[in-house]
């Protein structure tokens, strides 16, 4: 309906506007002739002939100017009895700027231009330049003679279109305004032209099949089909090839939209439209988006079963009492409970029906019902019934709403009806129980205690009785609360008690009568009324006063070693930064000085240097971070890197050690291992060294044996063997078992081979972590044999990344990024700004974090690498100061402290990455160049 009243609508504004277009084309017409008339005229020279031209025109409402070339107004036509806001007059020998000025007549000039040259007509609407809010069409016509010659003139005709325009704004209006109602009622209106067989779809139709055109080769009919559900795709076409014969107004279906969506659609068939000789004309209607109603009726039905399933398992009934017609409609699972058809209580009247089947000792509770039901909202009684079969059951009727009319008069009263038979029978079987479970209570040797809902004791056995210092009798009655507990729980307790909040369990002191105080166990069964209120609460409780002094020497004992654990980590923190900070200066320079290219004779020695100080700085790390190993937080960092060349590296750092012992150091490779491997270099390389270290340690002569064997290789991974043997001292039987524990050394070895008794304890740890295990054979006098396999992953071909810890390649290029480090060691400062400097970024320096918050407050940087621990003003304060003004800077923390807890406490602060001292150039480029844009 909505519809076709907006279709009328437009179309009567339609007709308005198609007959005011024709008027105005008549006028123009009209005028043109008049104009012309009055030329051909005017060169004759006959004063009538003026003057009839001067009535002609004084009979319309429209100005016609007379212009030439120049656009110098010649003369002015207009009807001189019509009062205006400007005498046209004053127009004639002036240009069009002198009398709008020059922004209003821009736009006439540029018609008039167009007009002289092109020699065609043009028009422009325009509102009125003196606040009277009408508008205007002005159209400019080139004047020709009779005989077709272009005259030089231009003429202009201005007429007032503010009712024609004044019906269009209403019609765009009112269009508007129905293409929003639609789309809001998600409705897309359609007609079909029967004369010229085409199909005619809206935009919101369009609209509510979620798209915005036909695929090709497709009619309307046959793509509209296509997305018709499968199911009703048969039902539709019926539908469909019947619109023309059928009294069916309206069709719903389902329908699947490009997009997926399932939607819910409503057809509605209009009126048919006929010509002059009643054949079919057209046929038009509406299409409706009804998925929501629809998904809303399935809720509900939904929701209704669901409720009375509910009811069902719940043995709950509904009832209604009608006041006025006093007539109470039930439930079906209402008639279920007392086991009778739908029809006998209607028959018999409801309370009738009532009085027949409720049991015989509790007609007074239901007399109470009838005469409370209509007062009291919320009335509950239970009585019980007997059914036709003869059961008894137990009922409860809880009185819900009170639903009154407008004069406060009762109308409805709606309430519930439930089966509590079982839970009855419970409470029966309860209270027959409880005086055995009484009697058990008695013979245990456990405290046991029940008391009500107001916290007075009803029970209390023997054994508590025994441990208060009382007798039983004496006991029963008392407040346990107020009597036997001490001042510190008495409130805690209270409160459990008045919000019936019991828990099941908790321990609690009580007070003896001779003032001694016992700590019981408590574990609780309580028992609630029908308003979900404790009924009763019964506990047996275990006497743990010496358990508990034990558990608090332990607590204690347990908190002296977490403050030792705490004092341990603090102390690890402060040797890391303090051992990292010169480390980053030794292996920073050497990194540096690697990369100035030195002479063929220093690299050997650089090499060596680097090699030696990364190792010395894992073996740092691990004993740092001894508590990580401990609990095994280690995790392994593997990239693409030489194992050959690694094996290498080991023996040459080893190698003057042995020459001045005057040992052999053997290095044998198996040729079918792979060039490249992927896993943990520095892991790997921290086993090895402390198996070559000790072996050259514990030796005094003969050879120290290092192998690689490839036990097996495929395309995925290869499984190294590693031996590391020697002539040395070599390790009794007996201390083959315990030679890898921590802080366990051989007792042979004397003072000068002595050490922390770490290494091997790492090493198995270390091996561990690559799934693996580490053997050992020795013979005292003969030497040791270390050996252990590790499964290493192949690097894919085409990945050609760094390897891990090479140097920096000229390849690497930060080039335009602007860069700020803040440290307060001034060759950290010199290191990190060496190797950005070499990759070409644009580094600022800064001595503490109080500056660098300054420094971003005046210049853009892309980076900010921070140091942690700084005078004046630390990373973390300065990270979070630096955030609240330039959110998205990124940070990242470079810091000599490795502990956990700091790099945890640097992110909560607002940083990217941590990266800590020494690092290894390459993986600084890595966290830098994360955040690094190319400058273009």
């Amino acid at each position: 309906m909505t519809l076709k009243g907006g279709s009328f609508l437009l179309i009567q504004y339609y007709y308005v506007a198609l007959l005011l277009l024709a008027a105005l084309v008549f006028i123009g017409l009209l005028i043109k002739m008049a104009y012309r008339y009055g030329l051909k005229k005017a060169g004759s020279g006959s004063l009538s002939n003026s003057q009839q031209l001067n009535s002609l025109i004084n009979s319309l409402n429209d100005i016609i100017f007379e212009f030439n070339e120049d656009k110098v107004c010649l003369n002015v036509w207009f009807n001189e009895r019509v009062k205006r806001v400007m005498d046209p007059k004053q127009t004639i020998g002036k240009r069009p700027e002198d009398i709008l000025g020059y922004e209003k007549a821009l736009k006439f000039n540029h018609a008039l231009d167009q007009v002289i040259k092109t020699r065609m007509p043009a028009s422009l609407e325009f509102p009125s330049f003196f606040g009277t809010g009408k508008w205007f069409i002005a159209k400019i016509v080139p004047v020709f003679d009779t005989g077709g010659n272009y005259t030089g003139r231009i003429s202009i005709s201005v007429a007032d279109i503010s009712e024609q325009k004044k019906y269009a704004d209403a019609l765009k209006e009112n269009e508007t305004l129905l293409i929003e109602s639609q789309s809001f009622a998600k409705i897309g209106n359609w007609w079909y032209d029967h004369i010229k067989k085409e199909s005619y779809w809206s935009e919101s139709f369009y609209a509510v099949l979620e798209t915005e055109s036909l695929p090709q080769g497709l009619t309307k009919f046959e793509y509209y089909l296509s997305l018709v559900h499968p199911d009703d795709r048969a039902s539709y076409r019926e539908f469909h090839l019947s619109l023309y014969t059928s009294d069916l107004k309206q069709f719903e279906h389902r329908l699947i939209t490009p997009k997926g969506n399932l939607k819910y659609i409503k057809v509605v068939k209009g009126d048919l439209t006929n010509d002059a000789d009643g054949k079919l004309k057209r046929i038009s209607g509406i299409i409706q988006d009804i998925t929501e109603s629809k998904l809303s009726e399935k809720a509900i039905k939904k929701g209704r079963s669901e409720l009375i399933e509910a009811q069902t398992i719940a043995k709950i009934g509904n009832w209604s009492w009608n006041i006025a017609s006093d007539k109470v409609k039930c439930s079906q699972e209402t008639y279920n409970i007392f086991e009778v058809d739908a029809h006998i209580m209607a028959r018999l009247g409801t309370g009738r029906f009532l009085l027949t089947h409720v049991y015989k000792n509790d007609k007074l509770i239901l007399q109470h019902l009838f005469k409370n039901a209509a007062r009291k909202p919320g009335y509950t009684c239970v009585f019980r019934i007997v059914t036709p079969n003869g059961a008894i059951k137990y009922v409860r009727i809880i009185v819900g709403s009170l639903l009154k009319n407008e004069d406060g008069s009762l109308r409805k009263i709606i309430g519930t009806l439930q089966d509590i038979t079982d839970r009855k029978q419970i409470e029966i079987d309860y209270k027959t129980t409880e005086n055995k479970y009484k009697l058990v209570l008695e013979t245990i040797k456990l405290a046991a205690i029940s008391i009500d809902g107001q916290g007075d004791i009803t029970f209390c056995n023997q054994y508590l009785a025994n441990l208060l210092g009382y007798n039983q009798k004496e006991i029963l009655g008392m407040k346990w609360v107020d009597k036997f507990l001490p001042r510190g729980t008495k409130e805690l307790l209270g409160n459990w008690l008045a919000n019936s909040s019991i828990p099941t369990q908790y321990t609690n002191p009580i007070v003896c009568r001779n003032g001694d105080e016992r700590i019981i166990s408590w574990q609780n069964t309580i028992s609630y009324d029908e308003n979900g209120l404790v009924k009763e609460i019964t506990s047996i409780g275990e006497d743990i006063t010496d358990q508990q002094k034990a558990t608090q020497e332990l607590v204690l004992a347990k908190e002296l070693a977490e403050k030792s654990s705490r004092f341990k980590s603090d102390f690890l923190s402060i040797m890391s930064h303090e051992i990292r900070t010169p480390m980053n200066a030794v292996i920073g320079t050497t990194n540096l000085l690697l990369s100035d290219e030195p002479k063929p004779e220093q690299l050997e020695y650089l090499n060596i240097l680097k090699f030696s100080g990364e190792n010395l700085l894992s073996i740092i790390n691990d004993i740092l971070d001894y508590n990580k190993i401990e609990a095994g937080k280690l995790e392994l960092n593997e990239f693409k890197f030489d194992l050959r060349h690694l094996a290498q590296k080991i023996r040459q750092s080893f190698l003057p050690k042995t020459v001045e012992k005057k040992l052999t150091i053997e290095l044998t490779i198996d040729e079918a291992i792979p060039e490249y491997l992927t896993g943990d270099q520095a892991r790997l390389s921290q086993i090895l060294n402390n198996l070559v270290g000790n072996a050259v340690k514990f030796t005094d002569k003969g050879t120290i044996t290092i192998g690689l064997q490839a036990e097996r290789i495929d395309s995925q991974q290869a499984i190294i063997k590693f031996i590391v043997a020697d002539t040395g001292i070599g390790i009794a039987t007996e201390n083959l078992d315990i030679i890898f524990d921590p802080f366990t050394q051989e007792p042979i070895i004397n003072n000068n081979n002595g050490g922390t008794g770490l290494g091997l304890a790492i090493t198995k740890r270390l091996v561990n972590l690559h799934q693996s295990e580490i053997s050992v054979k020795s013979e005292p006098g003969k030497g040791a044999e270390f050996t252990f396999t590790i499964s290493f992953k192949l690097p894919q071909k085409e990945a050609e990344g760094l390897l891990a810890g090479t140097d920096s390649s000229p390849m690497l290029n930060l080039y335009g990024m602007n860069v700020l480090i803040v440290d307060d060691n001034k060759m950290n400062l010199l290191i990190a700004s060496r190797f950005l400097k070499k990759w070409q970024a644009n580094v600022d320096e800064a001595l503490n974090g109080q500056l660098a918050v300054e420094m971003v407050g005046n210049k853009v940087y892309d980076l900010i690498i921070m140091d942690l621990q700084m005078p004046v003003m630390d990373g973390f304060e300065a990270t979070m100061a630096i955030k609240k003004t330039n959110p998205e800077i990124p940070i990242i923390a470079l810091t000599a402290d490795a502990m956990p807890e700091t790099y945890n406490k640097a992110l909560e602060a607002g940083m990217s990455d941590y990266l800590t001292k020494p690092f290894v150039p390459a993986v600084f480029f890595e966290k830098v160049s994360k955040h690094y844009q190319p400058v273009v």
